[in-house]
């Protein structure tokens, strides 16, 4: 078995925001982030619609959401919430597996994942971009971010979302070929029997176990992030 390391992943700070939702995001239709999301809902409601099940939140509720979940969302025209959006790197992509279904947090004990998130919120907020640039604001800023994080892993732990500490290094090398190579074009079931010694139904049921994804949808996931990339970049255009 492969140890997952600190060395290995790495998590990036996405947007955060506190306040009320505004008009043009209160609906949303068969969307897909590549970053985990967690809502907290002040007051209003929000309906999350995903493939499996149809989730309904309240005031004093989390909903957390995992990179690739495809959704839709109605809310309230009354909603508030907190809302961090985050990523990581891990092996070229932004999470780390097995992908959780969404889930509503329903307790309302945990106080310290709610500070948590209010402070880094008020931090977010409240640095300006000159600051930003200084190596004592990002110190902060990282402190509160990873204050956060430590309460948002202890409560997905808790609701049975626990990170695998090890992973099977033929799935490892899987992804590493995979990766190396990503095209829309077929998975070549062959190279990987040569790699690791299995069969492409052995490939798939050991890489599935152990990510939540298909060799296939892997590929897709890493053409996913490179097209991002290169539109941020201004190196493609959408179109191509």
């Amino acid at each position: 078995m492969a140890i997952l390391t600190e060395t290995e992943y790495h998590y990036e700070i996405g947007l955060t925001y506190d306040g009320a939702v505004v008009p043009e995001s209160r609906k949303l239709q068969d969307h897909m982030d590549l970053r985990y999301l967690s809502w907290y809902l002040r007051a209003g409601s929000v309906e999350v619609k995903t493939e499996a099940e149809t989730l309904r939140v309240q005031p004093g509720e989390w909903v957390f959401m995992d990179p690739l979940t495809t959704r839709s969302h109605i809310f309230s025209k009354d909603a508030e919430l907190i809302s961090i959006r985050f990523g990581l790197n891990w092996r070229g992509l932004s999470f780390i597996p097995p992908r959780l279904a969404p889930r509503v947090y329903r307790s309302a004990d945990d106080a310290e994942l709610l500070r948590s998130a209010e402070a880094l919120c008020a931090f977010e907020a409240g640095t300006d971009l000159d600051s930003q640039a200084l190596l004592s604001t990002q110190c902060l800023r990282s402190r509160c971010f990873s204050d956060w994080l430590y309460h948002w892993h202890l409560t997905r732990e808790a609701m049975g979302g626990v990170t695998p500490i090890s992973m099977d290094h033929r799935v490892l090398e899987i992804m590493s070929r995979i990766g190396q190579n990503p095209g829309l074009g077929l998975i070549d079931y062959e190279e990987l029997r040569r790699a690791v010694g299995l069969s492409k139904a052995q490939v798939n049921r050991i890489f599935k176990t152990a990510t939540g994804l298909t060799p296939r949808q892997w590929s897709d996931v890493h053409i996913m992030k490179a097209a991002v990339e290169w539109i941020k970049a201004e190196q493609l255009s959408v179109k191509e």
